[in-house]
C-alpha cells in the first residue's frame, strides 16, 4: 500500500513539473516584457507595445515547434527568422538609448554551437599510432583464439552456411 501511494505522489509530482514547463503565452509575454521594462525601463504605452509583440512571437514559437514535418535544420531557421523579426519590432518602439540597451541584452543571449562537431575529431600523428587489434571478440575457452564477428568461428576459418 505503501508503495503505491509513493508511486502515486510520483507520478502526480512528474506531471505537475510537465504541465509547469508548458506555461500559457499570455503568462510567457508578461514575464519577457516585465523582464525588458526592468533593464530597459519601458514606459506604458511601450509596454503595451512590446508585449503584443512578444505574444505574437511566442504563439509563432509554439506553432513552429507543434510542426512536426519540419526537419530540425528548418526549425532552427524559422525560429532564428522569427527572433530577428521579433527583435527588430521591439527595437521600433524603443528610443536611440533602449535601443544601445536592448542590443548589449541581444549579444548576451547564449548562442547555439554550430560549428563545433558533435564529437571531438582525433587525428592520429605518428607517434600516437598504434597497431590495429583484430575487430573480433576473444573466444572465452581458448583466449588466444579470436571468433569473427557475427560469426562466432575463428577468424580466417571457412564458414559453412549450411551449419555442417
Amino acid at each position: 500500500m505503501k508503495k503505491l501511494f509513493l508511486t502515486g505522489i510520483s507520478l502526480l509530482f512528474a506531471a505537475s513539473l510537465t504541465f509547469a514547463q508548458s506555461g500559457n503565452p499570455e503568462d510567457k509575454a508578461k514575464e519577457k516584457v516585465e523582464k525588458l521594462t526592468e533593464k530597459l525601463t519601458l514606459t506604458a504605452e511601450q509596454q503595451t507595445a512590446v508585449h503584443d509583440i512578444v505574444l505574437e512571437h511566442v504563439k509563432a514559437k509554439e506553432a513552429l515547434k507543434a510542426d512536426a514535418s519540419q526537419s530540425p535544420e528548418a526549425l532552427k531557421d524559422a525560429k532564428t527568422r522569427l527572433q530577428e523579426t521579433t527583435d527588430a519590432q521591439i527595437k521600433d518602439k524603443l528610443s536611440d538609448e533602449q535601443k544601445s540597451l536592448y542590443d548589449s541584452l541581444i549579444a548576451e543571449r547564449p548562442k547555439e554551437e554550430t560549428t563545433a562537431p558533435a564529437t571531438p575529431v582525433i587525428t592520429p600523428t605518428q607517434s600516437d599510432q598504434q597497431p590495429t587489434q583484430p575487430t573480433g571478440t576473444t573466444d572465452p575457452i581458448d583466449p588466444g583464439q579470436t571468433t569473427d564477428p557475427g560469426q562466432g568461428t575463428p577468424l580466417g576459418q571457412p564458414t559453412d552456411p549450411m551449419g555442417q
